[in-house]
């Protein structure tokens, strides 16, 4: 049975090599390279060498095709993720949170850094303050001691026995020297009416009649 199969082989590889020196004459058929020491048949291998000369050199463009991406027939919507968003975390109670610890702790370092310095302003001020309220005191004391009782009497009095003049004279409105020249003269004809007066009962209390 092997022999019968290593024949109808050998008979289609002849039949083969036949039918390609007929058709392609001017090509080249390379067959059977190989040949096992058995004696197992051996197939047909045909090349097909294109005769080309080598003296140029053919550059063929090759086409190239531009790449375009294409669009998407999907229109999508854009949404802002601000509104209407339930999940949605802030973080700007967490910043103010985040600036008030800040300032609290660079206060501390602040204070601690500057404590003997500013105790010793406060000193310095509160020197000044009691400066200032000993002068006080010492300012009230000599006044206290330039008191006099008698000159502080006879200037009640003054004010008291002040005559108050008046804005106007008659119903007119005059400057004050007229208004004072004017009081003078009224003073000065009213004590001539007293002394007349007088004069006229001290003659009557001396006439006898006859």
């Amino acid at each position: 049975m092997l022999n019968n199969l290593r024949s109808v082989i050998r008979s289609f590889a002849n039949i083969k090599i036949v039918a390609d020196r007929q058709v392609y004459p001017t090509i080249r058929s390379i067959g059977s390279l190989n040949q096992s020491p058995l004696g197992s048949p051996t197939l047909p291998i045909s090349i097909n060498l294109p005769t080309v000369s080598t003296k140029k050199i053919i550059d063929k463009p090759c086409p190239c095709t531009p790449f375009r991406i294409p669009r998407p027939t999907i229109t999508l919507t854009l949404i802002d993720p601000l509104i209407n968003n339930d999940n949605e975390i802030q973080a700007a109670r967490l910043i103010v949170i985040r600036r008030k610890k800040m300032k609290k702790h660079k206060l501390r370092k602040l204070r601690k850094r500057m404590k003997y310095i500013w105790a010793k302003v406060r000193q310095k001020r509160e020197m000044r303050k009691e400066k200032a309220f000993q002068a006080e005191l010492m300012g009230q004391i000599k006044e206290a001691e330039k008191f006099s009782a008698a000159n502080y009497v006879q200037e009640k009095l003054n004010i008291v026995n002040m005559t108050i003049l008046p804005n106007r004279w008659r119903g007119k409105r005059l400057p004050e020297f007229v208004i004072k020249d004017l009081i003078a003269k009224a003073q000065i004809k009213k004590q001539n009416k007293l002394e007349a007066k007088e004069r006229r009962k001290k003659f009557m209390a001396s006439y006898k009649p006859v």
